[in-house]
């Protein structure tokens, strides 16, 4: 599971749908042509020319459609609430909860945080959803999201949609002015490392919070460092009367969530 997760309040309105297009295939070759000194074959040469370029034309339009059809996009959900109940499935399926209240948690997303993103691929008919992650504030911390909710399609992994999907998140993250992106994962780890995210230590994630208290009062009632470096003075001396500093790596991690798992917090500046 990907459980994902200052007073500065951010009012940028929501980028342009990015894109990821893949990359252009290989270019189609025709077949050899011979030699010959005849009119006749002369003539016939001619003709394969003609059609091999009607056949290159034809056969680069269809590629071109293709490529279209499966371009690979990012949208935040509430542009898209056609999709709410096929998006509340497919994160259903790796943490269950009932459809309403998935729903319910879908119809959050806004474009002042949190933010449902939907990895889609193709156009119309041939579109399908391929992924979602949940975006939102960090209490405390102006410049940062913290990501969770991380997903994809069962029938879609191993195809590299993963790296996809959390490359559309910092695409969208940079559109927005923000920084650095937060999560935290069970077993994971070794996936994020490899695009880049480091160990880090926990933090407060907002949620839908701030569609409804300000964020000046959720980091009052907060216990975490803010991105200044203070925090409550009660806070403070707790972790001064911590005996032994607290070691995170990839393999083993000292934090717990709130049914005593282990879990890992890990941080990318983008």
């Amino acid at each position: 599971m990907v459980a994902l997760l200052g007073q500065t309040r951010f009012h940028r309105s929501e980028p342009f749908i990015s894109t990821n297009p893949k990359p252009e295939t290989g270019a189609l070759n025709s077949g050899p042509f011979h030699n010959s000194t005849s009119d006749h074959e002369t003539h016939h040469v001619g003709r394969d020319c003609e059609v091999s370029a009607l056949d290159e034309e034809v056969q680069e339009k269809v590629r071109t459609d293709s490529e279209h059809s499966e371009k690979i996009r990012s949208v935040p959900i509430h542009r898209r609430p056609d999709l709410l109940a096929s998006c509340a499935d497919l994160v259903n399926s790796e943490w269950q909860r009932s459809q309403s209240a998935r729903v319910h948690s879908l119809q959050k997303s806004c474009s002042e945080f949190p933010v449902c993103l939907v990895l889609l691929q193709g156009h119309k008919e041939t579109e399908r959803l391929l992924g979602h992650a949940r975006l939102s504030r960090v209490v405390g911390h102006g410049s940062s999201l913290f990501v969770e909710s991380v997903v994809v399609s069962r029938a879609e992994r191993g195809k590299g949609y993963g790296r996809t999907l959390m490359e559309e998140v910092e695409r969208y993250t940079k559109s927005r002015g923000f920084k650095r992106l937060c999560l935290t994962t069970h077993d994971k780890q070794h996936f994020y490392a490899h695009l880049g995210y480091l160990l880090s230590t926990p933090v407060q994630n907002a949620g839908a919070m701030t569609q409804f208290v300000p964020m000046e009062m959720l980091l009052r009632f907060s216990r975490m460092p803010s991105e200044d470096g203070s925090m409550q003075r009660e806070t403070r001396t707790e972790m001064k009367s911590a005996a032994q500093p607290v070691v995170q790596t990839l393999t083993e991690t000292p934090y717990r969530d709130a049914k005593g798992v282990p879990i890992f917090w890990m941080h990318k500046e983008i």
